[in-house]
């Protein structure tokens, strides 16, 4: 889209160059073709007929897409018999001619013979006497191009004004010829040129046409960031119309403030550098309410480098920015954690709620999934890779695991992760995966401290009866199991009734590394319950009986 627009440009600024400014304009203008045709050629309209012989530089060697070469159809509206006479003996010339032969020509001698003509009838050109019977002066180029649309026009008159030419150009003519001042020679190139022009203009009424059609707002400045140009999606994004916008800066119009002096002017060294700006900022509507905009600006460089305008391309993205504030709140509620795995290449995205989980500041914690697999539990690797591998296969519809993730600090969180594959190529093969992730230590902590509280129970009901002179001996006392310095400080602790979080506390650790250590403890004493290990304190003399 924004090679559209810099042919729009540049073509704006070549057909300026190619008005005719009578003194010795059709060597000037022999000079600038080649700057014009340089754009792609455009194809023939519906009823056209193909260029001749002396316009085919214009096509750039392209293949005609009609099957048969018709000659070229040329309408003259002329009232004088002697310069119709003139003009058809120079369109008879050789030069002319195409592989179907001599133009196609028909003479109308009065404006309203001409548009009777024209009815139903789509010429390859119009020339055009500004001096009628019933019509005279730049009314009739308007009434003629209004009724040939596309076609190239141009003008033939005795009166050599620089005045009237120019009103007959920004009437619709292509070009503008004083009777007597032309050879089959001028009039071949003024015929060439007009033909060209009106193929790019017709070209770029539809680059026009695809532009205000886009939508997304687009928007053409100069040097300086004034709008020169801008298209209809603007005008519904912003609120402001196209007269109010033109010559003005886009900040005069659409600045909220929401983002401060130093956002802009990186804006502005990036773009005047010759490199392409991308970025989501907070605009201003003409009625004052806010919206959320999505904006690339585009440098465009003449063929020596230099920077002749910026092309800016606007999306209002306010209701995606509304719906992930929505999302966002619903996963704070549901104390949900989102991230965004795109598979081919293994960009990870995390949001700030999964950092926070693990300690880390957003941003801090890598954009590959790789960083994100080294904080899992090499016990809880296993079961985690099995249950991923089957979603990828598609033996499961979703993947759910729940495994620990290292802490920024050092300790383990237990977390429950789910994900679902939402898109795969044609062969199957996962391309994006998008899940959530919920921090389940407090829910892991309870049901350990539950099962301690059930045996606990089961020990008191299994010793009830019995003398307490005669305790059961642990295996693991006649074992002479070692016990390091930081399981003793567990054990003591165990046996003073404290629970997995207060020995985090009272140790500096977390409740889940505390949980571990009271599990591991009782496999390494085969013990059964928290008496038991008590019992086992006292006789170790851990702790005083």
């Amino acid at each position: 889209m924004i090679n559209g627009v810099r042919a729009i440009a540049c073509f704006r600024f070549r057909m300026k160059s190619l008005r005719p400014d009578h003194s010795n304009r059709f060597e000037k203008r022999a000079k600038l073709l080649p700057a014009c045709s340089a754009l792609p050629p455009q194809p023939s309209r519906v009823n056209a007929h193909p260029l001749p012989p002396f316009a085919a530089d214009l096509t750039h060697g392209a293949s005609p897409t009609v099957l048969e070469p018709k000659p070229l159809s040329i309408l003259i509206v002329e009232d004088e018999p002697g310069d119709h006479a003139l003009v058809v003996t120079y369109l008879r010339h050789k030069t002319f001619r195409n592989d179907a032969g001599t133009p196609h020509l028909v003479w109308a001698k009065t404006l309203g013979e001409a548009l009777a003509a024209a009815r139903g009838t789509l010429f390859d050109m119009v020339l055009l006497d500004l001096s009628l019977p019933d019509s005279a002066g730049v009314k009739t180029v308007s009434t003629m191009t209004a009724a040939q649309p596309g076609t190239p026009v141009v003008v033939l008159t005795g009166n050599d004004d620089d005045e009237l030419a120019m009103a007959a150009l920004a009437a619709g003519a292509q070009d503008y010829l004083v009777k007597g001042e032309f050879d089959h020679r001028a009039l071949g190139r003024a015929l060439r040129y007009a033909m060209a022009r009106g193929a790019q203009e017709r070209r770029l009424q539809l680059f026009e046409v695809a532009l205000n059609s886009a939508a997304n707002g687009i928007v053409i400045t100069d040097i300086d960031g004034h709008i020169e140009w801008a298209n209809e999606a603007f005008v519904q994004i912003t609120g402001f119309s196209i007269p109010e916008v033109i010559g003005k800066n886009p900040r005069q119009l659409v600045k909220s403030g929401a983002q401060d002096h130093a956002f802009y002017q990186h804006m502005w060294n990036t773009i005047v550098s010759g490199q392409t700006w991308r970025g989501e900022l907070v605009n201003r509507r003409k009625d004052g309410g806010l919206y959320h905009e999505l904006l690339a600006i585009s440098p465009v460089l003449t063929a020596d480098g230099a920077i002749k305008h910026f092309v800016a391309i606007k999306q209002d993205i306010t209701e995606r920015k509304h719906n992930e504030q929505r999302l966002e709140l619903a996963l704070v509620g549901a104390d949900l954690g989102l991230w965004d795995l795109q598979l081919p290449g293994n960009d990870l995205h995390i949001s700030a709620r999964v950092c926070s989980m693990l300690g880390y500041a957003e941003g801090e914690m890598g954009t590959k999934a790789q960083d994100f697999e080294l904080l899992v539990h090499p016990d809880d690797a296993p079961v985690r890779r099995a249950a991923m591998n089957a979603h990828i296969s598609g033996d499961a519809r979703e993947y759910h695991a729940e495994h620990r993730l290292r802490h920024k600090d050092g300790h383990w969180v237990w977390v429950r992760s789910r994900r679902r594959i939402v898109a795969r190529d044609e062969n199957s093969a996962p391309l994006r995966a998008v899940g959530t992730m919920r921090d389940i230590s407090q829910e892991k902590h309870l049901k350990l401290e539950g099962a301690d509280l059930l045996q606990r129970i089961e020990s008191l009901i299994h010793g009830f009866g019995k003398s307490p002179d005669t305790p059961r001996q642990p295996a693991s006392v006649a074992k002479c199991a070692v016990i390091g310095s930081r399981e003793q400080q567990v054990i003591q602790l165990i046996a003073a009734g404290c629970t997995s979080a207060e020995i985090g506390q009272r140790l500096g650790i977390s409740a889940t590394t505390a949980a571990t250590h009271r599990r591991n403890l009782m496999r390494k004493l085969d013990l059964h319950s928290t008496a038991e290990l008590t019992r086992y304190a006292i006789a170790q003399k851990l702790i005083a009986g």
